[in-house]
């Protein structure tokens, strides 16, 4: 039987049709715009941090004279003072930029403690289960069972006012859900074929659980740290307001906003500007963290 000129060519082997790679950041952008965005105010976050002191036009501590008004007010938004002076003279812009090295280190730095802590802990729960489960989740949940701010606050208060020991209790205190969401990954992915293999093969089980489970359980993981830098800042921010935590006069946003309750009422903008870096800088946090889900997830439609 002889085949026709369509049936030939309906045989014939797909030639994909190429891809113009000047236009996939524009299509990636519409795809997951969350992603991008939340990652470019992440980005500006950092190189604010990293060159304050090239950013900043003054010393965040340096008092001026001419900081405050005849009646002892704070100076409005001006030419010289873009954002402002606080009640002690000093400029908010210079301020708020070098608040933002603050709240970065205790963010990331916390979250880095949080992951380690969590992965560990969660790896060897879901691991071996059996009493070792037993025993480490119940330690998760008394983590868990105490209000997380509360606790903080207890611990920072024996501890004392700090940066360092800010970083200590918020990284202590923070890792029961990263663990709980490892542990979660490891039940389902320890029974798979390839880890069985590897079991049969005679690994170890360090290996098994560092180099064969964790890889493929990394993706929840990425996604909750990065939410937790934000939710950290915010930690740090309630400390300082509250006045057990980064102490004046080194610049902070928590501390700031604190300040600037005083005088909110006949100068608003020294509660303004640091209230908005902090929401801007969660915010930058929070929504990368909704981009990678939707990335890193394999039932989006999307990706």
């Amino acid at each position: 039987m002889s085949l026709s000129e369509s049936d030939i060519k309906q045989y014939q082997p797909f030639t994909p049709v190429p891809v113009n790679s000047k236009k996939r950041p524009f299509r990636s952008l519409r795809e997951f715009p969350m992603l991008y965005v939340g990652g470019f105010l992440v980005l500006l976050l950092i190189v604010v941090a990293l060159f304050a002191p090239l950013l900043a036009p003054h010393n965040p501590d340096a008092v001026f004279q001419n900081g405050l008004n005849a009646n002892g007010t704070p100076i409005a938004p001006n030419g010289e003072f873009p954002f402002g002076t606080d009640s002690n003279g000093r400029d908010i812009l210079s301020r708020v930029i070098y608040g933002s090295r603050v709240s970065l280190t205790v963010g990331v730095v916390s979250t880095v403690i949080n992951l380690f802590i969590g992965v560990v802990v969660g790896l060897l729960s879901g691991y071996f289960g059996k009493w070792v489960d037993t025993v480490l989740m119940r330690a998760v949940d008394t983590i868990l069972a105490f209000p997380f701010l509360l606790f903080a606050m207890a611990l920072v208060a024996v501890l004392g006012p700090s940066l360092w020991n800010v970083l200590f209790a918020i990284g202590i205190l923070g890792w029961g859900t990263m663990a709980r969401v490892v542990r979660g990954q490891v039940l389902s992915l320890k029974e798979f074929d390839y880890v069985q293999a590897e079991r049969a093969l005679g690994a170890s089980h360090a290996r098994i659980m560092f180099r064969i489970i964790l890889p493929n359980a990394i993706g929840p993981v990425i996604v909750l740290a990065t939410l937790n830098v934000g939710m950290n800042m915010l930690t740090e921010a309630g400390l300082s307001f509250l006045g057990i935590g980064i102490q004046p006069p080194q610049a902070s946003w928590g501390n700031m906003i604190q300040q600037g309750m005083n005088t909110y009422a006949f100068a608003p903008w020294t509660l303004w500007f640091p209230g908005l870096a902090l929401v801007v800088a969660v915010l930058g946090f929070n929504m990368m963290g909704d981009g990678l889900r939707d990335l890193l997830d394999p039932h989006n439609a999307t990706r």
